[in-house]
């Protein structure tokens, strides 16, 4: 078998084919090609071969197309993994475009990283998730903007301009089309994610774009992992322990909109919110709380889900 490791970046991509080769492709469509055909040429087969990319945004989504299309076999790589990586191989910390793609290369051998599953649904589903909360923070910034207009307004006599209510109106129309759009994409399973207290529309787009298929979970557990909600804790020796914390190497999208829903599914549905005053009542901070909470969450969209039957509340039974 192959490994292979690529850091990647706007305008080219660096790619280690072995312990001491790396050869810079640009980030295009033909230069994937030309990438390809490297490949080829050192007698590596799409059966025989792994490819691995760091997540960078959008930057590495048009090389994983075309290799998914083209049958090489791709993963992502969670960029902090790999900056962790990087660090251990190297005591002097060096990190070039070239250490990464080793690093990278040293994950994929690991059997670090998930595959590109992503399809052209998926793909558009997922830009116009991330589009819309641009949006959405776009126009809480014109509001704070229109608030402090105001009140500078109040301070002088002369007339000021104002086009922060036209922006904001703007915003509201093409955040309400999104929304619209949003509804077209997979409409049954996100009627069956929305019968989840907590797990509003965009909630239910967000999970379909970043999850995908269900299937490819063999647990609840995996899919708290995926979305970086797994704990994990520093221990030296047999005695000395450190305290927990989430690894966040997941979706930081799917994370927070999943810990907004979280937020709301507390509020409603009786059971998570028994288990919120368990944990507030054993001394937990309110966030920490809260990420309890979006565990369990997980833990209820996951069953629904792989089921494929809406939720039920169950009836809490009280001791008298």
């Amino acid at each position: 078998m192959h490994a292979i490791g690529i850091d990647m970046s706007k305008n080219t991509f660096h790619a280690a084919f072995d312990d001491t080769t790396v050869i810079v492709f640009a980030n295009t469509k033909e230069g994937a090609t030309s990438f390809f055909t490297a490949l080829r040429a050192r007698d590596m087969t799409p059966e025989e071969t792994t490819i691995g990319v760091e997540s960078t945004g959008v930057y590495h989504l048009l090389l994983c197309a075309q290799a998914k299309a083209s049958g090489w076999r791709i993963v992502i790589v969670n960029p902090l993994e790999a900056s962790h990586m990087i660090k251990a191989q190297s005591l002097r910390r060096m990190k070039t475009d070239r250490t990464d793609a080793f690093a990278i290369r040293m994950m994929v051998i690991a059997g670090r990283g998930y595959p590109f599953t992503d399809t052209d649904e998926t793909l558009t589903l997922k830009a116009l998730v991330v589009e819309r909360e641009g949006l959405v923070t776009m126009r809480a910034m014109v509001k704070v903007q229109h608030e402090a207009h105001a009140t500078r307004a109040r301070a002088i006599t002369s007339t000021l301009h104002d086009g922060s209510p036209h922006l904001v109106a703007t915003l509201d129309h093409e955040i309400l089309a999104i929304d619209q759009e949003l509804r077209r994409y997979a409409p049954e399973t996100q009627k069956l994610l929305r019968s989840i207290p907590g797990v509003g529309p965009i909630t239910a787009a967000s999970l379909i774009a970043y999850v995908g298929d269900i299937n490819r979970f063999s647990s609840p557990e995996k899919l708290v992992a995926y979305t970086g909600l797994d704990c994990r804790v520093h221990e030296s020796g047999t005695s000395i322990k450190g305290k927990g914390f989430i690894t966040k190497r997941g979706n930081a999208h799917l994370r927070k909109v999943l810990f907004n829903a979280a937020f709301i599914a507390y509020q409603w549905n009786p059971e998570l919110n028994a288990y919120f005053l368990k944990k507030t009542g054993e001394g937990k901070h309110y966030f920490a709380a809260l990420c309890a909470v979006e565990r369990k969450l997980i833990h209820l969209i996951y069953a629904v889900w792989k089921r494929g039957t809406p939720f039920k509340k169950r009836k809490l039974v009280v001791a008298g």
